[in-house]
């Protein structure tokens, strides 16, 4: 794990750089850009010379960041399924909506029995077919490796009968379809060996040649694509944390894509005749987790009061660029449950003056300030500009905040070696409230790092698992939220859209809101 002391200097130029992409010098950048690209046509990804097609995109760790390629390894699934090789039994459409994808049917028979009929003929990459024996022992498999799968769908047993694969739940689940769109729930080869370089056989359409943890993925079509054959014969996905340079490379030619862009860089493509800015609203939020064991925090209004110092109106416009919106209860106003019409908020606004006050109250001063330790993302550039507005905030009311940034977090937070933790996460990639539920606010939740705990909220969460109605589900998420949103033990900031950026040689692109699907059969690159 390569661990970085933020200093105020290095934050503060890369803010000014950030802003400097974000001014009227960002056309001037793309016009010597397009010029560069067009004296390098021939080093352009297009063509390997023998008519075969390559397309190469470059994004964060945080989009295509895996350890490895094993669907059940920790959020590894995730990347696999934005890479193009593993896919689901239900796939999620623009409304994040469940629907069949290796799946040709399925019936609910009774409240905890569902039985679904695989596709014929679909293989893995390796050639096996995809039967529901095979589904089982992946599922058995996920189970054993994923902590997050018990908690994410319960089954109590499963049945398999040539293409007929019988789920047996522990209790009455409503949003089943949706928890098998999680690629933690992608289905791959179980019964065969997992390369430990090249990963599972998947059944997407591409297949990894080439991989290094962290660092780049290369592939090829598969094959043995059931749903028809790769319009693109060779994809290559770098990790550039650098975010000028990822910029570079697309302006350059060095890449034809940027997935989740940051939307400080948009207006450095708003050549519309060079670059195609795709966009969907996403459900990812930026959000602060209190560390409840921490002596300070344990105080709500230490909590409060640090939300407080958050200009999340200034956020979402500038670090934004008006590609967000401030949050100040929990899910965005696009989700039926989402926003805060109806929840009452203890703070609804950014007011240094009152967070001051609750400060005071619990003893602390400038002169005699409380000192907390944040951790974030050393990639993630919209939390580190985030972090770099708050700190001189909370100074001024008596809170010293120090910033530690790391590669990879997860370590850190299990560890609880942190008084906040500044993060970002798809809080409903499947439509279902439930998902970031279970993994933040239940007692026992996965990624519940603070220590949360409310008995409230924690009987919401086991009643919302058994409702079917929707307008009760609704209901009963507004609730939750109210309860969450008075503890404070997160500080919600801002609904971000997932921007994708490409050159306009690229054709076939489809900006799913989950965040789950970029690399699909139907994309093409013109040579």
């Amino acid at each position: 794990m390569k661990k970085k002391l933020l200093t105020i200097a290095v934050t503060a130029a890369m803010v000014l750089s950030l802003v400097a992409c974000g001014s009227n010098g960002g056309n001037n950048e793309t016009k010597a850009a397009e010029t560069s690209a067009s004296e390098t046509a021939a080093e352009s990804a297009v063509s390997d010379g023998d008519g075969e097609k390559t397309l190469k995109a470059g994004a964060t760790t945080g989009f295509f960041g895996a350890e490895s390629l094993d669907p059940a390894n920790n959020w590894d699934g995730w990347i696999m399924s934005i890479y193009g090789i593993s896919e689901n039994l239900f796939r999620l459409d623009d409304n994040l909506a469940p629907q069949p994808w290796l799946v040709d049917s399925y019936e609910n028979t009774d409240d905890t029995t569902w039985v679904f009929t695989l596709k014929d003929g679909i293989t893995f990459s390796n050639g096996n077919a995809v039967t529901a024996e095979a589904v089982k022992k992946c599922f058995e498999r996920t189970y054993n490796n994923n902590t997050r799968a018990a908690s994410t769908l319960k089954i109590d047993s499963m049945e398999a009968d040539g293409q007929t694969l019988t789920i047996h739940t522990p209790e009455a689940n409503p949003t089943i379809l949706n928890d098998l769109c999680d690629p933690m729930f992608g289905v791959y080869d179980a019964e065969s060996e997992i390369d430990p370089e090249l990963g599972a056989s998947c059944t997407g359409p591409y297949v990894a040649t080439a991989f290094t943890a962290m660092t780049e993925v290369k592939m090829d079509k598969n094959s043995n694509y059931w749903g028809g054959e790769p319009a693109i014969d060779h994809i290559e996905l770098k990790i550039m944390d650098d975010v000028d340079a990822l910029n570079m490379a697309l302006q350059n030619g060095e890449i034809d894509m940027i997935a989740q862009l940051p939307a400080a860089s948009a207006s450095l493509f708003s050549d519309t005749d060079t670059y195609t800015i795709g966009a969907a609203t996403s459900t990812r939020s930026q959000f602060l987790q209190f560390n409840l064991e921490s002596e300070a925090l344990k105080d709500v209004n230490i909590r409060k009061a640090i939300s407080m110092c958050i200009d999340r109106e200034g956020y979402a416009d500038v670090v934004f660029a008006g590609y967000a919106k401030p949050s100040y209860g929990i899910y965005p106003d696009t989700l039926s449950y989402g926003g805060t019409d109806g929840i009452n908020l203890s703070v609804d606004k950014y007011d240094t003056e009152a967070a001051k006050a609750l400060v005071e109250a619990a003893g602390y001063t400038p002169e005699k300030p409380l000192e907390l330790k944040l951790v974030t993302y050393s990639y993630n550039t919209g939390l580190l500009q985030m972090t770099d507005m708050l700190q001189p905030e909370l100074e001024a009311i008596g809170i010293k905040l120090s910033i530690e940034t790391y590669d990879v977090l997860d370590d850190v937070l299990q560890a609880g070696n942190f008084d906040i933790a500044a993060l970002s996460y798809a809080l409903a990639p499947t439509g279902n409230a439930q998902y970031l539920i279970n993994m933040l606010f239940a007692s026992d939740g996965t990624d519940n790092y603070g220590h949360y705990s409310n008995s409230d909220v924690d009987a919401d969460a086991q009643k919302l698992e058994t409702t079917f109605d929707t307008s009760e589900r609704d209901a009963i998420v507004k609730d939750l939220t109210q309860k969450v949103v008075d503890d404070c033990p997160d500080a919600f900031i801002a609904s971000q859209q997932l921007l994708i950026v490409y050159n306009n040689k690229v054709t076939g692109v489809d900006v799913n809101p989950s965040e789950y699907y970029l690399i699909t059969n139907t994309l093409d690159i013109a040579e």
